[in-house]
């Protein structure tokens, strides 16, 4: 449809499970039920919260409060540490059992979905009907403790900010004929897309209020996002269904790990960093990727950032890429590292990719590679290994990416 059409109506519903990881946890374990809990990655103080439960968001944790800084606020906040498999696990359920009520068009997050309407469920009674009967379903079939917020609006946008607009359980519908009488009462930093940045240069065009952003015309928000966006996102405002901007190509990937406090040192950590290479090598093979840069990063106690990098041919090669991430890595000075990555750059696909005289003349490696992967595929993840043997480390959340179950 045109970019600007107007809106005939609702079309679309988008869900987002509260307090997603914590919610998990207290229906795993009803100890934890009605207490303030934050979910961690290590249980140290040192490290920040990466979900915390109505409970202690009651005293003013959140998720990237410093621990340290949550026990002031709580004294009887109780740190769990986190369980991604637990997640992914009943992330696939509620999904299930979403799909048994109305067919999901995308998976958002670990944590969010989007549904578009028929035109029978795009009729206000009926779409409300059917958030009951989302939301019964998976009382019933994924857990009493995990609740959502439902939102409806013309569009993604909209919904999104229709499902944060009630916490939790709640259910918001934002009919067309309702705006912008229903969302004045909110700021424009509310919205899904618009951050600090983005909030501190609407200010300096004197868009200050959510009246301001609605009365603003296309051409003054695509001068404060500096293009398209700008007037995309002034029709997607206004109602407008327009479908999303062709996804761009990976251009990367990145693992990293925050280090217990046993192992951050310079010698400790490299076993983590080694497990870190192999999930980054795995996922290119099985997304056919190859990358020809390597880059390692850790943040340093008690305030530094550290990085390095090497460019190579084209590769997917978990032991080739072991060995440029130890060269990096010997390099380091002998910092603390708090938490650490590998990130591999300039990926091309299977169908782009450009092999050399070694590729083809010596293909076993390739071999050895798509056989280490199917062992660990059938027996479990870290069944064969490279190198020093070493626990496997689960798999971590990705939130716009939901890992497989072989990750783990």
């Amino acid at each position: 449809m045109n970019i600007m059409d107007k809106p005939i109506g609702l079309r679309w519903l988008f869900l987002d499970m509260n307090s997603y990881f914590a919610s998990c946890e207290q229906q795993m374990n009803p100890e934890l039920r009605g207490q303030p809990i934050a979910v961690v990655p290590v249980m140290t103080d040192s490290t920040c919260a990466i979900a915390a439960s109505y409970e202690a968001k009651a005293f003013g944790i959140k998720t990237g409060t410093p621990i340290w800084e949550a026990k002031k606020k709580c004294p009887a906040l109780r740190l769990v540490q986190a369980r991604h498999r637990l997640y992914v696990e009943l992330h696939h359920k509620f999904v299930d059992t979403i799909e048994s009520c109305i067919p999901i068009e995308t998976t958002v997050s670990i944590d969010e979905v989007a549904c578009k309407l028929d035109k029978v469920q795009c009729i206000p009674d009926n779409a409300i009907m059917l958030a009951h009967n989302i939301k019964r379903a998976i009382r019933e079939h994924v857990g009493e403790y995990l609740k959502c917020s439902i939102g409806f609006a013309s569009n993604q946008l909209l919904a999104k900010l229709a499902s944060d607009m009630q916490k939790p359980d709640g259910l918001t519908v934002l009919h067309p004929d309702q705006m912008p009488q229903a969302i004045l009462h909110l700021q424009p930093k509310d919205i899904c897309g618009i951050g600090r940045n983005m909030d501190a240069r609407l200010k300096r065009a004197a868009i200050n209020t959510m009246r301001d952003l609605w009365d603003a015309d296309a051409q003054t928000l695509r001068r404060v996002w500096g293009g398209i966006y700008g007037v995309r996102f002034h029709a997607l405002l206004h109602g407008a269904d327009i479908s999303s901007p062709v996804k761009s190509p990976t251009r990367s990937m990145s693992h990293q790990h925050v280090l217990a406090p046993v192992e951050r040192s310079k010698i400790k950590a490299i076993e983590v960093m080694r497990q870190l290479t192999v999930r980054v090598a795995q996922r290119l093979r099985d997304e056919g990727m190859y990358a020809s840069r390597l880059c390692i990063h850790a943040k340093i106690l008690p305030e530094g950032y550290y990085a390095d990098e090497i460019a190579f041919k084209e590769t997917q090669d978990t032991t080739f890429l072991l060995d440029l991430m130890t060269r990096l890595w010997d390099k380091m000075p002998n910092l603390k590292p708090l938490r650490v990555g590998v990130t591999v750059y300039d990926l091309s696909t299977q169908e782009t990719h450009q092999p050399d005289l070694f590729d083809i003349a010596q293909p076993k490696p390739n071999n050895l590679m798509k056989a280490i992967d199917d062992l660990n595929g059938k027996f479990g993840r870290g069944t064969v290994g490279f190198g020093t043997a070493t626990p496997a480390m689960g798999s971590k959340i990705a939130f716009s990416r939901v890992p497989g179950m072989d990750e783990f």
